[in-house]
């Protein structure tokens, strides 16, 4: 079957489960607890490779992700094909390109599951798994599938409902505040940090007219350098030319992350033809290696000289502060604009969402 005519049918299919999910509110399927679980859970890597397994095994039943788990192809149904865009649509929390990050070019079966960090969702995973492949008439895919669509859609509800209109602002104190304490109490494994630096950069070139291109917003702090293939996690650039690298952090940014970040500067030095041999690593005090301290203050922590490239430090807070500060009225508010839309994008982490709604709501 032709990949266009596979989606097609996969599209139909999707489309018919949520049409009877939306019928339905109970469900009495085998595995409710199990794919309970597995919505609930703060993967999202888990409940995509599971419903790419049933729109497939209602295609064709004999298949086993057990035995053959590229056999589903995976990437040309989920990153490019109808299940991701069916939970975009529907507004359902989703990863780029998570069934294939999460099975590591396994089949899905028991040993797979053993080697995942969060095993107890893998096992129940593979408790559904096991079910379908026992039972894998259409009708009892079709149920398991019904079943776990009805919950992601319940999930999306849930998570819709945590997004809050707020009275933007441009007073750069109360800015500071808010960035400050989303770092501080919701800082997403680096996302927050991350997002927020690649906010005031741009917001602040965009207000200023300056011409200058800020990269690395839409990255997640999990990519690393190597992976993607850039210098830092920040970069302002021009045509052709970087400007400047940030590394932005709530880790350690120690002799082991210089290490690092050092092997991707020179690789990128060289697929480029550049020189870069400056970074500025945002990061808090207690984040610092042991530093030049030499004309340090509370906003300039220090240096760090590895080879050819400086590694020069900033106090995280203070930075943000300084920004703001620089920043015209208008570009607060585009910063503004573009943080709170960060907050209710249905992706954004609910540790996120919770803490923005404390800041506005209890204060």
């Amino acid at each position: 079957m032709k990949s266009i005519d596979r989606n097609e049918k996969l599209k139909k299919l999707l489309k018919n489960m949520q049409q009877s999910a939306n019928k339905r509110d109970t469900f009495n399927t085998p595995c409710e607890d199990a794919l309970k679980n597995i919505v609930a859970a703060k993967e999202p890597s888990y409940r995509e490779v599971l419903l790419c397994i049933v729109v497939q095994m209602l295609l064709n039943p004999n298949l086993k992700a057990s035995e053959d788990w590229y056999g589903f192809n995976p990437r040309g149904i989920y990153d490019k094909g109808p299940v991701k865009q069916f939970l975009l649509e529907n507004g359902i929390p989703h990863t780029k390109s998570g069934p294939l990050n999460i099975s590591k070019a396994s089949n899905i079966n028991i040993a797979w599951a053993e080697r995942r960090r969060s095993t107890d969702i893998a096992n129940e995973l593979i408790r559904v798994l096991t079910y379908l492949e026992t039972n894998n008439s259409f009708e009892q895919i079709h149920s398991v599938g019904v079943s776990l669509i009805k919950k992601l859609l319940d999930e999306s509800k849930r998570i819709q409902k945590l997004t809050i209109n707020v009275s933007p602002s441009h007073d750069p104190i109360i800015l500071s505040s808010i960035c400050i304490r989303l770092i501080d109490n919701a800082p997403d494994a680096g996302n927050t940090p991350q997002k927020i630096a690649a906010m005031l950069l741009k917001n602040y070139h965009i207000s200023l007219h300056t011409g200058v291109i800020v990269t690395g917003e839409n990255d997640r702090a999990s990519v690393t350098s190597t992976t993607s293939r850039k210098p830092g996690d920040v970069n302002e650039e021009g045509p052709g030319k970087i400007y400047k690298v940030y590394e932005i952090t709530v880790k350690p940014f120690d002799f082991d992350r210089i290490i690092d970040s050092y092997d991707c500067i020179t690789k990128y030095n060289i697929r480029s033809n550049t020189l870069i041999h400056e970074i500025v690593v945002i990061c808090r005090p207690e984040d610092c290696p042991k530093l030049d301290t030499s004309g340090c203050s509370a906003f300039y922590l220090g240096r760090f000289v590895y080879q050819d490239v400086v590694y020069y430090y900033w106090n995280i807070y203070e930075w943000i502060v300084y920004m703001l500060q620089q920043m015209p009225d208008d570009g607060r508010l585009l910063f503004f604009v573009n943080l709170s839309g960060y907050i209710a994008d249905i992706n954004t982490a609910e540790t996120v969402k919770l803490e923005w709604q404390k800041i506005f709501l209890n204060n």
